[in-house]
């Protein structure tokens, strides 16, 4: 009984941790977009096809977590199978898994976007 509140309260503060640090990071792109030279943004993300290529993987994984997040939600909640699913902390692991590779993303794209931002000539 304790090991499950334990980890309800674990995933609801690494939960809001996630939450906190992608507003932060989402927000940081948002104003270096402003700042910084489209063109050239749009030549480095065609001469640098790592960064799409990580960003596409993390991506992936992110959503791949997610549907399969809802999917045990769906069997743990509505099936005969849910009380055996349980018991692996399966909807935690997921949502575990989505939120960081998430944030790995957004972290990626705001290392690539920061590594050329200089304000705009006007």
């Amino acid at each position: 009984m304790q090991i499950t509140e334990f980890l309800n309260v674990f995933l609801e503060i690494y939960t809001v941790g996630c939450a906190f640090i992608l507003i932060f990071l989402i927000g940081q792109i948002v104003l270096l977009m402003y700042r910084i030279d489209r063109e050239m943004l749009k030549a480095k993300l065609f001469l640098n096809e790592a960064v799409l290529e990580r960003t596409w993987m993390y991506i992936s994984i992110a959503g791949a977590a997610f549907a399969l997040n809802v999917v045990v939600k769906f069997i743990t909640n509505l099936t005969v199978w849910g009380a055996g699913l349980s018991k692996y902390y399966m909807y935690e692991i997921t949502q575990i898994i989505f939120l960081a590779s998430f944030i790995v993303a957004v972290h990626s794209w705001y290392v690539f976007i920061n590594s050329f931002s200089r304000p705009k000539k006007q």
